[in-house]
C-alpha cells in the first residue's frame, strides 16, 4: 500500500460532501445505515454495495461510484475526497483537477473558460450515480484533497 499524500488543487465539478458532514452537498435522498452501535447516513442509490451498508467510510461509496462511472464509460470523471475545513470534508464528483505544483496556484484563464466541454459528462455521471446536487451547475472548488 503507498503512501497517502496530501494536494490542494482547483477541481471542476460538483461538491457531493460525505457522511462527516451529512452529504451537504446533495438534495438526493439520504437514507441510514447502522452497524456495531453507528449510524451514519448514504446517498439513497439502487447501486449501493455491502461495504457502504456495513461501515461508515466514504472510500466505499467513492469505490462503487467510480466502478459505476467506468461501466457507463465515463471512467475520465473522478471522485476526491476533500477537504475544504475540519468540519467540511466529503467527496467532489470532477471532471478536471488542476494541482499546484508550486505556490500559488497558476489560473489559465483560457482553460478555466473551456470546461464547459464537461458540463454535459457531469451532468450524465449524475444520472448513472442517481445524486441530485444543490448546485445547479458544475463549478470550481478549491480543496485538499488525498491520494
Amino acid at each position: 500500500m503507498g503512501a497517502i499524500e496530501n494536494h490542494t488543487a482547483l477541481m471542476y465539478g460538483y461538491r457531493l460532501g460525505g457522511p462527516a458532514d451529512g452529504w451537504a452537498g446533495l438534495a438526493s435522498d439520504l437514507t441510514w445505515y447502522s452497524a456495531e452501535g453507528e449510524s451514519w447516513l448514504m446517498p439513497r442509490v439502487s447501486w449501493a454495495t455491502e461495504a457502504m451498508r456495513e461501515e461508515n467510510h466514504g472510500d466505499y461509496f467513492a469505490g462503487a461510484a467510480e466502478e459505476r462511472l467506468a461501466a457507463f464509460g465515463l471512467g475520465e470523471l473522478l471522485l476526491r475526497a476533500y477537504s475544504i475545513g475540519p468540519d467540511d470534508q466529503g467527496h467532489i464528483l470532477a471532471a478536471t483537477v488542476r494541482e499546484a505544483e508550486g505556490e500559488p496556484l497558476p489560473l489559465d484563464v483560457a482553460a478555466m473558460s473551456a470546461t464547459s466541454q464537461y458540463d454535459e459528462p457531469l451532468v450524465r455521471a449524475l444520472s448513472v450515480l442517481e445524486l441530485r446536487p444543490h448546485a445547479r451547475k458544475p463549478e470550481w472548488i478549491m480543496a485538499s484533497y488525498y491520494a
